[in-house]
């Protein structure tokens, strides 16, 4: 298993549509593997939004990078609105996932709306 990071820079205005753009992508990038992808964002709410992906494989990895199914998701408008920096790769040696775990917590809670 690997797991790739990448920092990216998401203007403000593009948040929403880009989170709906990976949603949206989730069917085609598990049909090539992909076993997980999280948008981080700072808690503080300011810096570098990263995201990870986790594969199977570096084989599988290369395989999605070189279909034809990738272009086109970043041929979309909103790939192409956000910055990205170099992909960098990370071999598991060990760990774990608590999958039972995750099935509890909702990754997107709501937001406590705004009050003026």
């Amino acid at each position: 298993m690997i797991v790739c990071l990448r920092t990216v820079l998401v203007p403000p205005e593009w948040r929403d549509r880009y989170l709906a753009w990976i949603d949206a992508g989730r069917p085609v990038r598990q049909q090539h593997g992909l076993l997980a992808e999280l948008v981080c964002e700072p808690s503080a709410g300011s810096g570098e939004t990263v995201v990870i992906t986790i594969w199977p494989s570096h084989q599988v990895f290369d395989a999605w990078i070189a279909t034809p199914h990738r272009e086109s998701l970043t041929a979309s408008e909103v790939h192409q609105a956000v910055s990205y920096r170099p992909i960098t790769r990370y071999d598991v040696p060990g760990g774990y996932l608590n999958l039972p775990g995750l099935t509890i917590h909702d990754p997107n809670p709501p937001q406590p709306k705004e009050t003026s």
